[in-house]
């Protein structure tokens, strides 16, 4: 787990420069700077060049659903034309969307024009023997990923990994109490309460949650620290 980790998230935050976590400048003072410090120093993380990490910058739809699926040991699927949205064959992420659409890990909404259809493999008499959902429409794998959309996908992937030994589910609250939580998408609440349950998210010092903002790469560096402990 320790050495997918260290090779995802080298790969997927944009990284060809590996640095100890001394050596980043804009990451003095900044509140994450300890999860930064400590992923870096472990060899989890790595800058975007030498001595910058670049903890404010976004990162992708694409970016993230890597990241946490390469942490939580889910794997790839081969590409399948005409099964993998808009994701082309040499699009790097596709073995990876690929197999989230495969296990149902990507929520509808986060489908640009979602329709699904099930396809049937029959025996020569007939009968069905095994199915799969096919989806059409389009990722946007490039775009950059909001708070809420992180929260969604760290609880599709989280859930469909749990085992016997993470089968404990913490209770959820009845609403959310960000003092913003009116402006979370209907479709997310339900993994945001669960996200928040199991710790892996949190508010703003202000209290609110801004769903809609861009993720940052330190968020995101937060939320893989916390699943990996969990």
């Amino acid at each position: 787990m320790r050495k997918i980790t260290v090779f995802v998230l080298a790969a997927l935050m944009g990284i060809s420069c590996t640095a100890s976590a001394a050596d980043f400048y804009d990451t003095k003072g900044h509140w994450a700077e300890n999860t930064i410090n400590n992923l870096a120093d472990k060899g989890i993380v790595s800058g975007v060049d030498i001595d910058r990490f670049e903890p404010d910058g976004v990162l992708t739809r694409a970016q993230y659903l890597k990241m946490i699926m390469e942490v939580l040991s889910i794997g790839t699927s081969d590409y399948r034309s005409g099964e993998c949205l808009d994701a082309r064959e040499d699009s790097w992420y596709a073995p990876y969307l690929q197999k989230a659409l495969d296990c149902g890990l990507i929520p509808d909404e986060m489908i640009v024009s979602c329709n699904k259809k099930v396809d049937y493999e029959v025996d020569d008499k007939g009968n069905a023997i095994s199915s799969k959902v096919v989806y059409s429409g389009a990722f946007n794998g490039e775009l950059p990923i909001t708070r809420e959309e992180m929260a969604a996908l760290t609880q599709f992937c989280y859930q469909y990994s749990r085992t016997v030994l993470t089968n404990n589910v913490p209770e959820l609250q009845e609403k959310l109490d960000f003092e913003d939580a009116e402006e979370c998408s209907e479709w997310t609440v339900n993994s945001i309460k669960q996200a928040v349950a199991y710790g892996f998210i949190t508010g703003m010092s202000d209290g609110k949650f801004y769903p809609k903002n861009n993720a940052t790469r330190a968020e995101a560096a937060t939320i893989i620290e916390r699943v990996m402990n969990k």
